[in-house]
Parts: structure tokens; sequence; C-alpha cells
């Protein structure tokens, strides 16, 4: 749980950090949506992953920004802090991103279990919960060698994508990669894109998750506002690259709907999506594909199970949440109650059992999520001006246009592609009302246990010495 240094050593180089760009990036979306997305968008599907590139890299650029202003404290909670000085909000965007996450793993155990049917013939909900339960087994034990074992999935992962992609090359150019779902071509009717593209664009947008975690590597990286949009920058045109490759074969080689079909869950002993483009490229490499996905999957699973619970552990710190789950077990020096806590959240999350669901709402989440980081950085850009702290007067300096492009964006993700009905207890209730719902139990869980709030921050600032300075600061919200 950290040492006793005050600082972290600036040691990680250019190519180390786009590496681990790459590896932060690539993981279980591409395996876990890309057939529910095929099933939206037909053969043009790799425009749907051009364009969330794009979105991803203005997203990336602001935390970057955000990063070299506030280097020791990247975190979501910290920026709408210093944005807003309300400590609601700020507490509104740690419950956020808590929920997220734990809505991504759910979505990423259903992901695993699409893959899993090939080998047994289990019900998905009984799979997905089984794993949860026993990564977070794993978290308990320990994650020390977390950084080896997510390089190894990574190189298992790029590996079996690039089979993928090498395989299925001979069959690109057997169909017209601008034809939709239903045989119609992209540009024929312009109102398709905000019929399909930009649903599916709001469905694997969760496959680009995890740029953001270079920002927070900001005070290891060697000249990090020179390094670090370069690495992003990098890493994400490498990251989308592999994707629209991997999509282009996928649909050249299995039509859009079996890509769609082979992506439930529910239908016993059939292969993943693309297991199943694998397998009809090359017969007998399927099953050497859904090791792979279930590899990728397990992967990062356990480490949206690590965050969340470390996220727990930091708000239980600062008293945001019960102290309880800030302890740690004596042997493993893990948060042990916060593990627990979000092993039951995630397993209740899963039941929902509805992968596109799961995906949706996790994707939801990040839009809203995203949204306010960009909305902070112009916040705060805006207050430094008006109060003088910054004699650049630039308009492009203050409306940093990726934080501009990308809060349109999000924002307008967020409220236009969530609208669809569910079915929950049997009322029929819009996605986007249900999610925000969901979202908004910040607001009795922050007031519940608020209380003495700014006694606390000012006990715990109080209290500082040189042996605990590092933990203080690594984890509160912010100091003014």
């Amino acid at each position: 749980m950290g040492g006793d240094n005050l600082s972290l050593e600036r040691s990680v180089s250019l190519r180390q950090a786009i590496t681990y760009g790459v590896s932060v990036i690539i993981g279980a979306g591409i395996f876990t949506l890309i057939g529910l997305a095929a099933g939206i968008t037909g053969n043009y599907l790799w425009l749907a992953f051009v364009i969330a590139g794009i979105v991803a890299a203005l997203t990336a650029f602001t935390y970057a920004h955000l990063s070299s202003k506030f280097p020791k404290e990247a975190a979501e909670s910290v920026y709408l802090l210093k944005a807003t000085n309300n400590r609601g909000i700020a507490f509104f965007a740690g419950h956020l991103s808590f929920i997220t996450a734990l809505f991504s793993a759910a979505t990423v155990a259903y992901g695993f279990a699409s893959y899993f049917k090939l080998f047994f013939d289990l019900p998905a909900v009984i799979v997905s919960a089984g794993l949860i339960i026993i990564l977070s087994i794993v978290n308990l034990l320990g994650i020390q060698e977390s950084m080896k074992f997510n390089i190894l999935m990574t190189v298992i992962t790029i590996f079996g994508l690039g089979a993928i992609i090498i395989t299925g090359l001979p069959f690109v150019g057997s169909v017209n990669l601008f034809e939709g779902i239903n045989g119609g071509l992209l540009f024929d009717n312009f109102s398709t894109l905000g019929i399909t593209l930009f649903p599916a664009i709001a469905l694997i947008f969760f496959a680009f998750l995890g740029f953001e975690e270079l920002a927070n590597i900001s005070e290891e990286i060697k000249n990090p506002k020179k390094s670090l949009p370069i690495a992003i920058l990098v890493s994400l045109t490498i990251a989308t690259i592999i994707y629209i490759l991997v999509s282009i074969v996928a649909v050249s080689v299995v039509p859009p709907a079996a890509l769609a079909a082979a992506a439930n869950p529910n239908v016993p002993l059939t292969q993943g999506p693309l297991a199943l483009v694998a397998d009809t490229a090359l017969p007998g490499m399927g099953w050497v594909l859904s090791i792979v996905a279930l590899c990728a999957t397990a992967s990062t699973l356990l480490a949206l199970l690590v965050v969340s619970s470390r996220i727990l552990y930091g708000m239980g710190e600062q008293n945001l949440l019960p102290k309880i789950l800030f302890k740690t077990n004596n042997k493993t020096h893990t948060p042990h109650y916060a593990v627990f806590l979000v092993m039951i959240v995630a397993v209740i999350f899963s039941l929902i059992s509805d992968l596109e669901i799961l995906g949706n709402i996790s994707t939801l989440g990040v839009f809203l999520l995203f949204f306010l980081a960009h909305i902070s950085l112009l916040m705060i850009n805006i207050k430094e001006t008006t109060h003088g702290f910054t004699y650049d007067r630039s308009l492009l300096k203050i409306f940093y246009p990726p934080a501009v492009l990308g809060a349109l964006f999000c924002g307008g993700m967020f409220l236009t592609q969530y609208w669809w009905n569910i079915n929950f207890f049997g009322i029929e209730i819009p996605l986007i009302l249900f999610a925000v719902l969901v979202f908004l139990t910040a607001v009795p869980i922050y007031y519940l246990f608020s209380k003495g709030l700014n006694t606390t921050f000012n006990h715990l600032e109080a209290k500082t010495t040189p042996n605990h300075t590092h933990q203080v600061k690594k984890r509160r919200f912010a100091s003014n």
C-alpha cells in the first residue's frame, strides 16, 4: 500500500508509456461487444471504431491536460472539486466512477460467459457471478504481480487479434464495407447515422476505456508535458488501427447478423463472435481464440474489481464512506471489506443478465464522467483567467479545443443514445432514466456519511506528518 517515499520517481520513458497505454486500452471490450455492434451497423462497423477512437483521443488529451495541472491528484473527483469547490459534486464524481466500474465489470463477466459457453453448457448468470467471486478472492490475496499479469494477458490478447487479422485478410474485399445490416448503403440516407452508427459508437466506446490511466501515471513519466500527449496519441492510434482491422476482417469473414448471434451468452455451446471469425477463416482455430478471449476478459475484470475496491478504500479513508472500508488485512495488505462489498455489488449488477443493457449502462456512465472531466477543465481555465492566475489570455488556451469538442460529443451521446426502454421488474422504463436513478444513489449516500465532513478533512490535514503525508495527499480530494 505504498512506501515511505514522498514523491514518485520519473523513470518511465516515452516508449514504456506507449507500451503501457496499449496494454490498458486493448482488453476485453473488443471481444465482448463487437458482435452486438456489428448487429447494429452491419459492414460499416469499422467506421464506428474510427469515430470512437477520435472521441477517446479528445477525452484523453483533456485528462493529460488536467494531470499536468494536478499531477499528484489525478481523479475526476479532484478535478470537479477544483472547478466547483463543492464536495458534494466531487463525491458524485467518485460515486459515478465506482458505479460505472462495477457495471463495466458485469459487462466483462458476461463477455467471458459468451466465450466460456463453447467449453461448458452453464447458464451465463452463473458463469459471470462465479467469475466475479473467484477473481474477488484473487483480489483479496494481493496484487503485487498484477502489472506482470496485465502485460502477459495483453501479449496474449494482441497475439490473438493479430492472428484474426492475418487469417482474415484474404476475405477482405468480399463485402461492401459501406453496407448496413439491412443491405442499404450508409450514404444513401444520412438518417442512418443517428439510427445505427451512433448507437454502435455508444456501445463500442467501452473498448477504448483505459487510456485515462496514462494520465494517472504522469508523475512517473519523464518530461510528461511533452511525452504524455505523444504517448496517448500513439497508443490510441495503435489500438484504433488494430480495432479497425479486426472489425473489417470480422464482417468480411462472417455476416454481421451471425456475429451478433454469436455474442449471445445464453446460447449454449456456440462460439463467441471473434472465435467464430477465427474458426471460419481457419477451421480449428476458434477454440484458440476462445481461450485468448477468456484470458483478456478475466484480466480486465480483475483490474476493474481492483480499481473499484481501491475507490472504496480511498473514500473510507476520507470518511466519505464507513471507515471500515479503509481497513486492510494484516497479511495481504488488501482492503478486504472493500473487496467483499465490491464483489457483492458486482454480482448483483451481473443479475441484470443482458449484455447489451450492461454495456450501454457502462458507456452511459463513462460519457457522463468524461463530460464532467471536460467541463472541469474549462471551468478551471476560466477561473484561473478570471482571477488573474495566468498571463495567457489565448481563447484556445482557455477554451481548450479537445475539451470543448469532447464535452459536446460526450454530452450529446449521453442525451441522445439511451432512450430505448428496458424491462425492470415488469415495468418499461427508458434506459437513461434507469441509469440516472442508479447514479443518483450518490445523493442519499453522501448525506448519510457527510456529517462532520469538513471537520474530518481539516483534521486529516492538521495531523499530516512526514511519515504519512504521501498517503494522505495521494487520496484526499483536494486541500482547497
